[in-house]
This record gives C-alpha cells, structure tokens and sequence, in this order.
C-alpha cells in the first residue's frame, strides 16, 4: 500500500516539475512511477479481481503514448540545444529526482525486510522490490542527467530522458506482454466455466 501511495505521489510530483521545469527526463521518471503504482495495485488486488489485467493493457497504452510523447520532446530538445535555443533545466527538477531516490530507496529496504521475514507471497514482495530498485536506477540517471544539464553540458538531460525510455520500453513490453497472457488464461477459465454449467441461460 505504501509502494502505490508512494508512486502514485511521486508520478505527479516528477510529472508537474518535470514540465515545468524543462525536464523531460524527469517526466519520463514519473511515468515509470505511474507504471510502478499499478504494479503495486495489480499485486494488491490480482487475487481478488483477475479481470485487472485489462486494466494493465489500458494503463500500458497510454504509458506507450506518454513514452511516446517523451521521445519526441527529447530530439526536439537536442534539435534546440544544439541552435543555443533550449532552456537548462529547474533546479527543482534536481529536487524532486533526489526526493524521489530517497523515498523509492526507504520502500526498497522495507520491501526487502518483509520478504526476508516472509510477510509476502506468491512472489510478490520480490516483484515490487525489483520494481523500487529500478526506480531508484532510473531516478539516478536523471539526477546525472539534470547535474550534467545544468552545469556541464545542455544535452544530459534530454540524453538521461533517452536513456530511462529505453529501459521504461523495456519493462512495458514485458509488462504488456504479461497482462495479454494473463487475459487469455482467464478468458479460456471463464469460458470452460460456462461450458461447465452448459452455457448462459
């Protein structure tokens, strides 16, 4: 509960000062946030409601659309950087990436402490503290990012936002790829459970 209230704080937190501050690798954090949150929600609640994973294909989509969106901003970046026309970074962009890294890095340790005590199962504590150490990983590329925008060179933020989709990419397509899967076995369930009953009356 901790993780989705968390991640959930952190997407809009990343995501407003991400476009007001001229980040758009911070953005492309708080996406993977939002992604993180209902990760979090889909462990709570998949032994509840199998239907959820419909949900994932839904929020999948539109990660794929803000990714999307992220990739494109981030060239058009580059394209002004380099005619001297884009904007450095907020410093509170910087902020609110590190605010990230410490919370993701407590909810990491507690995750892990309740998995070595057994308070999770099936699997799931595993699943969610991989999913906070990658969030710490990518909330430090764009700490790099935004340091290196702000005092080295212009490109290091729209290069670190290259970088997190590259690996946001890669976890929705698993992510996706896992939730059709999911889908299909509880589609085949639910119709042999018809066929059992000899259909709807």
């Amino acid at each position: 509960m901790w993780a989705l209230f968390v991640s959930l704080f952190l997407t809009l937190v990343k995501g407003v000062v991400g476009i007001l501050g001229s980040s758009e690798s911070l953005v492309a954090d708080g996406l993977y946030s939002f992604y993180q949150s209902f990760v979090a929600l889909r462990v709570i609640y998949l032994g509840e409601y199998k239907s959820i994973w419909l949900a994932g294909v839904v929020v999948c989509l539109m990660l794929v659309l803000g990714i999307g969106d992220v990739l494109l901003f981030s060239v058009i970046r580059i394209a002004k950087a380099a005619k001297g026309l884009l904007v450095r970074p907020s410093p509170y962009a910087l902020y609110a990436a590190i605010l990230s890294i410490m919370a993701n890095q407590v909810l990491y340790r507690y995750s892990l402490c309740a998995v070595k005590e057994g308070q999770e199962e099936n699997g799931s504590g595993a699943e969610i503290s991989q999913s906070l150490r990658i969030s710490v990983i990518i909330s430090s590329v764009v700490v790099i990012g935004i340091a290196i925008a702000r005092t080295l060179s212009i490109y290091g933020d729209a290069l670190a936002a290259l970088v997190v989709t590259t690996i946001v990419i890669a976890k929705l397509f698993r992510f996706f790829r896992r939730n059709l899967k999911s889908g299909t076995t509880w589609g085949l369930s639910g119709f042999k459970a018809l066929q059992g009953t000899g259909g709807p009356r």
